[in-house]
């Protein structure tokens, strides 16, 4: 089944309060990263992106940056980000876009901000209408 191209919704996560403000996103999937023993990460380009920051372990201090497109993972073996059925994902968000520009995605490249609900957007006016009345 090919996914780029799939619209999908994020919501319902569990991780960091600032990220979970954000919620719900909608976005497109955009490139696919293969999976060597896992899912795929599936590169989303938010419709709407986000400022956020994240904290510099060693220094302590905070730094902010625009986030416009974020990675999805599945967390369950044989579902597929942006497939048929909704399933839970990975979420991890990069400080810069060019850690995007690549064939292969190392995840120590990226911060894991939460997991999240990933359901595929069928009819994008009424998922959104739902998510906002929720």
């Amino acid at each position: 089944m090919e996914i780029i191209g799939t619209r999908v919704t994020l919501a319902e996560d569990e991780g960091r309060r600032l990220f979970a403000d954000q919620l719900p996103l909608n976005g497109e999937i955009e490139k696919v990263y293969p999976g060597e023993l896992h899912n795929p990460w599936c590169l989303l380009k938010l419709d709407q992106g986000f400022d956020y920051q994240v904290e510099n372990k060693e220094t302590k201090e905070f730094r902010g940056f625009r986030v416009d497109r974020i990675l999805i993972r599945s967390r369950w073996e044989g579902c597929a980000a942006g497939g048929t059925q909704p399933t839970s994902v990975f979420v991890l968000i990069a400080d810069e876009e060019s850690k995007f520009d690549t064939d292969k995605i190392d995840i120590k490249d990226f911060y894991f901000e939460s997991w999240a609900m990933s359901t595929t957007l069928t009819n994008p006016q009424l998922t959104s209408r739902w998510w906002q009345r929720r």
